[in-house]
């Protein structure tokens, strides 16, 4: 079917016969024909150009959404990269304080071994100047006694010698 347009149907002439239709109607009817062909070539028109926007509309969403998908996908690669390096990070740290923990109970292990040590040399030095002492209390005592025993001798005998006077009446007579 060919298509019409309104100044087609308005400028068509028909040859004139003997008893055909009405001239006037005839060009009325094609003058509401083409009335109505009009608007429904415009409103076509207007539908196409609505359709063709709304074609670009379209791609212009499925464009978003393509980009919002593709956004999407790498946030959520980003996230899942994100939570794998946290997590390893986390566990690398987990691993350096236990192994920190380790040292620093190792350490803490040597010095109560080098202050056990320590307490152990003071104890055997505080027996070796005790027994020390305890000697040197003895000879002091010892000391003591011996001094002892030569006062009470001392005491018993005079140290001193008196003198006496010789007597004056022996001289006296001669």
């Amino acid at each position: 079917m060919s298509e019409f347009a309104p100044m087609d149907i308005l400028g068509k002439r028909f040859t004139k016969r003997l008893r055909g239709y009405s001239e006037l109607e005839v060009h009325d009817y094609l003058t509401d024909l083409a009335r109505v062909i009009e608007s429904l070539l415009r409103e076509r028109g207007e539908l196409k150009q609505h359709v063709h926007h709304m074609e670009h509309e379209l791609t212009a969403f499925r464009e978003r959404e393509s980009a919002l998908k593709e956004a999407l996908v790498a946030a959520q690669r980003s996230a899942e990269t994100t939570i794998e390096v946290a997590r390893v990070e986390g566990q690398r740290i987990v691993d350096e304080g236990h192994g920190l923990s380790d040292r620093l109970i190792d350490e803490a292990n040597k010095r109560v071994q080098n202050i056990e040590m320590v307490i152990s040399d003071m104890r055997n030095r505080r027996r070796e100047i005790r027994a020390e002492l305890m000697r040197m209390v003895e000879l002091l005592q010892g000391l003591v006694e011996d001094d002892q025993q030569r006062e009470q001798g001392e005491r018993s005998t005079p140290q001193l010698a008196s003198f006496q006077r010789p007597s004056r009446q022996s001289t006296d007579s001669k």
